[in-house]
């Protein structure tokens, strides 16, 4: 039907603009009985944060579905299997984002399954769009033929350099005409601005207010000590948030240590409690770490084993779901395996419906701290970042562009201000 698309630098409130289209389009074109919204990301976290955004839309009451868009693309296939069957689709499992991505893609292809879907959603938005594959467009492509699209992307903010030149952009540009946002709503800070400029538009990034890169820190104790300076002597206090490009060689997490264990250089500033944030693959790693269970293990067991845990949401959904299959289905014994595959589905959800713990002091990556802002900003930056040069500017302008009132850059040695994204 219809397809309207916004693009802009980082900061210049692309999301804030797609509530603004959603409320003139919802005031224009009200939902019907039994019609939602349906909002799209790619990530778990931009999709919390996008949930929270819409509650403030006019006009939406609470009629909107959030989800990512591997988990609506699920859905489809899932729904429609018997038909994927029929078009010579080979089977899918829930894990196959990509394939079963393509496989929904092809399914909203089918007019049917298009119409059918239009019918409970008639409006689609999507944020960060620049994130997505062929296979996740594909899905966009087929179903805005029936339904109205509302689309936020900033090709630059894209780290996968597969996707060059960016897909979802690429469509945009050769079928309709962009909404461009010039104008840095999330700082005013003439240093963190003018950085974030030269950055995306390939020049050199000068220290100016609010922004500073600081004289390498080839050991650890001269790094570590940089960054709790940083913290103590933060202007406007509030949060802050440790970025690094990547966790290769241990740089980034090693500095982060040193900092929690005690008091830091001649000024004595830390310690400082910093909270690395964990991905699905890390924190079922822990858990499966100290789950002492056998191959086979009887039902007793698996429980006395999930009580041994940590407490935990995922621990205690895990031993519910022990409980059910022992008294509704009479089971008796259970393979780790088994157990392991229930636990990795948890920590899913968990992560997937749950609110995370606010920290005032955060360390992440670049591709976590996407779509979000922090006081401030300390960017930890190794040796070991891959990529070419372009990639490298991207990486530093997403962790830059996360500051909105100051952002120190610490490099591991003098070499890396040589070269791109410094040089």
């Amino acid at each position: 039907m219809t397809v309207q698309a916004v693009e802009g630098a980082a900061g210049c409130g692309k999301t804030y603009r797609l509530m603004e289209m959603l409320e003139e389009i919802l005031t224009a074109h009200p939902l019907a009985e039994g019609q939602r919204v349906l909002a799209l990301t790619f990530m778990h976290g931009a999709r919390r944060r996008l949930a929270d955004r819409l509650r403030t839309v006019d006009g939406l009451w609470g009629r909107v579905e959030c989800c990512t868009i591997d988990g609506f693309a699920w859905r489809i296939y899932r729904r429609w299997r018997g038909l994927a069957v029929a078009l010579g689709i080979p089977p899918r499992i829930e894990g196959e984002f990509d394939a079963v991505c393509d496989a929904a893609g092809l399914l909203l292809e089918q007019p049917q399954v298009r119409d059918w879907v239009a019918t409970s959603f008639p409006i689609v938005l999507v944020d960060e769009g620049q994130d997505l594959r062929p296979e996740r467009l594909r899905m966009l492509v087929a179903h805005s033929a029936a339904a109205r699209m509302l689309i936020a992307a900033d090709e630059f903010q894209c780290l996968e350099q597969a996707l060059r030149p960016n897909p979802l952009v690429t469509w945009l540009q050769q079928t309709r005409e962009l909404e461009r946002l010039c104008q840095v709503r999330r700082t005013n800070i003439v240093g963190l601005l003018t950085a974030a400029a030269a950055i995306r538009h390939g020049q050199v990034p000068e220290n100016g207010p609010g922004f500073r890169i600081l004289r390498p820190g080839v050991s650890i104790p001269l790094a570590a000590t940089m960054l709790a300076n940083a913290i103590a002597w933060r202007r406007n206090g509030g949060n802050v948030a440790v970025i690094t490009p990547s966790l290769q060689g241990g740089y980034a997490q090693n500095v982060v240590t040193r900092v929690a264990e005690g008091p830091c250089g001649r000024h004595g500033n830390g310690p400082y409690s910093i909270h690395w944030e964990g991905t699905d693959r890390s924190e079922v790693q822990v858990i499966l770490e100290a789950l002492e269970l056998a191959p086979i293990a009887l039902g007793s067991e698996v429980i006395l084993a999930l009580r041994h845990l940590l407490p935990s949401g995922t621990a205690r959904a895990t031993k519910g779901w022990v409980e059910n299959q022992m008294h509704a289905c009479g089971r008796t014994e259970f393979p780790r395996g088994e157990i392991e595959a229930v636990i990795e589905r948890n920590v899913a959800r968990q992560r997937q419906y749950g609110l995370s713990a606010a920290h005032h002091f955060t360390a992440l990556t670049v591709q976590q701290a996407k779509n979000r802002e922090f006081e401030g900003v300390v960017i930890l930056w190794p040796y070991q970042v891959g990529g070419d040069a372009e990639h490298k500017r991207r990486l530093l302008y997403n962790a830059v562009t996360r500051a909105k009132h100051w952002c120190q850059i610490i490099v591991q040695g003098p070499d890396i201000l040589r070269a791109p994204p410094f040089a």
